[in-house]
């Protein structure tokens, strides 16, 4: 009778022993799992998809005393008073407009006449951790995007302009929390 309470005894606790064990390597590949869905939901900062395209704010940039970032890939065109950066597809149509509007020495009210906006106009005030600004969303037919940022600074004007007939809504709140002085 002891035997048999002793190799009972011997089985049960082999029986724990291997639930343990089994219980265990569970655990670790749950955690393994765990760790691998992290490193899956690293989100890229810099990544903005427009139109099904992907691009990455990667360029560091400044025009006329304000800093910003800006994708490498786009065409840069640098004027007098202001800097566009473009980008065509390849069916050769535009994707987007970005322009930086400078106007020294002057108020928001020049920047409007300049830009052949509507005296008349109603603007939002924003801000973000860099800036402050005043915005304004001009109607467009085709529901693309019209937007400009109005930033005065140390008495001059600097005027951020996106424009584009696609969703550029992130690729917009990524260059404008970007810029600096």
């Amino acid at each position: 009778m002891r035997k048999k309470v002793l190799v009972l005894g011997l089985i049960l606790t082999t029986l724990v022993a291997v639930l343990f064990s089994l219980t265990g390597c569970e655990k670790k590949e749950d955690v393994k799992e765990e760790k691998k869905e992290e490193k899956q939901q690293v989100v890229d900062e810099t990544l903005v998809k427009i139109n099904g395209l992907d691009f990455h704010l990667n360029k560091e940039a400044t025009f006329k005393n304000i800093k910003y970032t800006i994708v490498g890939d786009f065409k840069e065109a640098d004027h007098d008073h202001y800097i566009q950066y473009s980008y065509a597809q390849e069916d050769k149509s535009n994707l987007l407009f970005f322009r930086i509007f400078f106007y020294e020495n002057q108020g928001t009210d020049t920047a409007i006449r300049d830009l052949g906006l509507d005296s008349g106009i109603a603007l939002t005030d924003g801000k973000n951790d860099n800036v402050e600004y005043k915005y304004y969303a001009a109607p467009r037919t085709d529901g693309g995007t019209m937007h400009y940022y109005f930033i005065n600074k140390d008495g001059s004007t600097y005027t951020l302009n996106f424009v584009s007939k696609y969703d550029i809504k992130d690729f917009e709140e990524k260059v404008v929390k970007s810029i600096k002085f």
